[in-house]
């Protein structure tokens, strides 16, 4: 006898000693030989549970499934739009501010790099345009390294994306840069086609210093004037609004800065934001004032027009 038909021999050997097993655990050969199985009624099997029954399975093989997108990864566009309230003894200007963030490239298999701009228009203090880049962990969410030196007048920050270690919860005390906040949430909007998002919502629970470069004057943010929104999930900031009163030798005054803005572009995660509301700019019904009148304002106070802007 050939090999080949050995083994042949073999194959049908073992299929018929499955068949004959499995009806013998049954208690039923004759079913095997001739029998009607259709028509068998139950006692005529005995009662060996039939999941100790040999049994050959065939797994189809699984299609391999891609890992998830990192939030931050390259073609993520971002951009924030918004509008600005300085109101400066008795005089007051309206800038609006435009921000976009871009994940440009990859830089290794874990850090993206993040090109960021901002300008502002209508620009009645004249503003400079600021362009800088940072590189990003994308396990993380935080930024290793930036292009140029921060100011050290700005003394509080905060985060664009929350990093991955950050989980907010409903009614916890989130630190942000030193700084205690109240969160809230989830809450929802619905995004320009329609689709439902969530965020938490950061709220500041005591007064701190936000601006200080010398002088007699300080820029503080009362308790509640920080309003923070991230979307649940990315952890990207959909809305921002803060309000720094000025203080003159630790006396508060009437005069402050005001800037709000809110996500206009997100593009490479989720749908554009058609709706999402958020405390209103708390603006003095004052006749807009020219940059030369602010200038000899601040002039004559020893303030600097940058200390104005957004900040960083």
């Amino acid at each position: 006898m050939t090999e080949s038909r050995r083994s042949i021999v073999w194959v049908l050997s073992v299929l018929a000693l499955f068949t004959i097993t499995g009806w013998a655990f049954r208690n039923d050969l004759r079913l095997v030989f001739g029998g009607d199985a259709v028509n068998a009624s139950p006692s005529d099997y005995s009662p060996y549970p039939v999941d100790y029954l040999p049994a050959v399975m065939v797994m189809p093989t699984p299609s391999p499934v891609p890992p998830p997108v990192a939030t931050l990864h390259v073609g993520l566009r971002l951009r924030w739009d918004g509008s600005g309230y300085i109101y400066f003894d008795g005089y007051s200007w309206r800038p609006g501010t435009h921000l976009t963030r871009v994940i440009d490239q990859q830089i290794d298999g874990d850090t993206v790099r993040m090109a960021a701009h901002q300008w502002y228009s209508p620009n009645p203090l004249d503003f400079s345009e600021e362009s800088w880049y940072c590189h990003y962990n994308t396990g993380t969410q935080q930024a290793e390294v930036c292009s140029g030196a921060s100011d050290p007048a700005w003394r509080w920050g905060y985060p664009w994306i929350l990093p991955t270690v950050v989980t907010p919860s409903n009614g916890q005390r989130l630190t942000i840069d030193g700084q205690s906040f109240d969160v809230t949430g989830p809450h929802t909007f619905l995004t320009g086609y329609g689709e439902q998002a969530a965020f938490w919502r950061l709220r500041n629970r005591e007064k701190f210093l936000y601006h200080y470069s010398g002088g007699e004057w300080k820029q503080y943010v009362e308790a509640g004037n920080v309003t923070l929104f991230y979307q649940v999930g990315s952890g990207i900031l959909l809305y921002d609004n803060i309000k720094r009163t000025y203080y003159k030798n630790e006396q508060s005054t009437s005069n402050y800065v005001q800037y709000e803005s809110l996500i206009s572009e997100n593009a490479g995660f989720m749908n554009m934001v058609a709706e999402l509301g958020g405390p209103a700019l708390n603006a003095e019904v004052v006749a807009p004032a020219s940059a030369e009148i602010l200038e000899q304002l601040l002039r004559e106070a020893g303030i600097e027009g940058t200390d104005m802007g957004r900040g960083q």
